[in-house]
């Protein structure tokens, strides 16, 4: 009881300081860890974009439209030739539409789609299906071999080996996603851990029919909002145009996504990047403030352990007192950082361990520096006496 009793003495001594660099520590903390989450999310996206334009991939954008059949195709330096696809829109071309986009999604084609739906069936709460080349651009490997992977999310991940009933057929569950599953689009993206990826019923597969099948309300316009094409030709790329237009009446604008990117640059990841590189040096000058003062801290009260040590006080008790007085420097900080993570809902064992553990590791480093110096400096006054 005396030890604690001197330590809140101790703590008393330097209410001012603790107050101020309380508040002050527990921003600073709780901005590192928004900035690592902020990062990871960069980094993901990140890693996404490099797949993207490692494969050659060109967005599709659908918009309906009519087309003069006399105009003069265009171009543009970022997009793809507009030529004008030949033949007139077709009234029954169901079939037509339905044999290319089977034979395009299928393993020998080039394009890929996905869909993220709500879905209420066997328990999940969220649908995600990627058709064609798109599965091949995920952080998901399907088995080599299979056109149709059934997938869950990590956290259902106990379902792996049962079986589902998807409208009326039955499939076994063959995997769970990666814990760093993201969707990526250039247009979209949502990083891993997002809501919208737990509870989720994963559909990897080359059969547009499949889909059009089980998942009707998925294989129209909903595939073809994100649409793409893979390391295409130009006729390739002509053909897609040309079916759309006489399938649907629709025209297709297609641009690579590395053209599209480096036209949005200015506002895009590396200029988050350059941001997070500047609150990153702060962040770093910041802590090393925090460090220093709880190094400046314990200087102030080295008088008053010198005097208790001289009149008998062991070295382990004076380790003690310097341990807790920095340990309670850093309860303000540690309590108002657990109050902002809680309003984040960043609270959790995982988060709470970690930061309990670093705190313990800092403090008790400072205190290990610090009391070596004591001893040092206590050693060369008897001497000098």
């Amino acid at each position: 009881m005396t030890l604690i009793r001197q330590v809140f003495s101790d703590l008393f001594k330097e209410i001012g300081w603790i107050i101020l660099y309380g508040f002050l520590a527990a921003m600073t903390i709780m901005t590192f860890i928004l900035i690592g989450l902020s990062y990871k999310h960069v980094s993901g996206q990140n890693s996404a974009i490099n797949r993207f334009v490692k494969n050659n991939v060109y967005m599709v954008q659908i918009k309906s439209c009519e087309l003069n059949t006399q105009q003069t195709a265009v171009s543009d330096d970022s997009m793809s030739s507009y030529a004008e696809p030949p033949g007139e829109p077709q009234q029954n071309g169901a079939d037509a539409f339905i044999e290319y986009f089977e034979n395009e999604f299928s393993s020998e084609g080039v394009l890929g789609s996905y869909v993220s739906i709500p879905y209420s069936g066997n328990g999940f709460s969220n649908l995600i299906i990627y058709v064609g080349k798109y599965a091949d651009l995920t952080r998901f490997s399907r088995p080599a071999g299979k056109s149709t992977v059934i997938a869950v999310s990590t956290d259902r991940k106990d379902m792996v080996g049962e079986t589902i009933q998807l409208s009326t057929e039955k499939f076994t569950i063959d995997a769970a996603v990666p814990d760093n599953m993201d969707i990526y689009h250039p247009y979209y993206y949502a990083p891993a851990g997002s809501l919208e990826l737990e509870n989720t019923l994963y559909v990897f597969t080359d059969s547009y029919a499949l889909i059009n099948k089980l998942f009707p309300q998925a294989s129209g316009d909903a595939l073809l909002e994100r649409l793409i094409a893979v390391n295409p030709t130009e006729q390739e790329l002509i053909e897609l145009r040309g079916i759309l237009y006489r399938t649907t009446g629709m025209y297709a604008g297609i641009q690579s996504v590395s053209s599209y990117l480096a036209s949005v640059e200015a506002s895009g990841t590396r200029t988050h990047q350059t941001y997070l590189l500047f609150y990153i040096s702060s962040s770093i000058a910041l802590i090393g403030a925090m460090l220093l003062n709880m190094t400046r801290a314990l200087n102030f009260m080295i008088p008053a352990y010198s005097i208790h040590y001289l009149f008998g006080a062991s070295g382990k008790y004076v380790f003690m007192r310097m341990h807790l007085f920095t340990v309670g420097y850093n309860i303000i900080p540690f309590v108002g950082i657990l109050t902002i993570m809680s309003k984040n809902m960043l609270l959790s064992f995982g988060n709470i361990s970690i930061l309990t553990l670093a705190l313990l590791a800092i403090t008790l480093t400072i205190t290990t520096i610090k009391y070596r110096q004591f001893r040092i400096n206590f050693s060369q006054g008897l001497r000098r006496e």
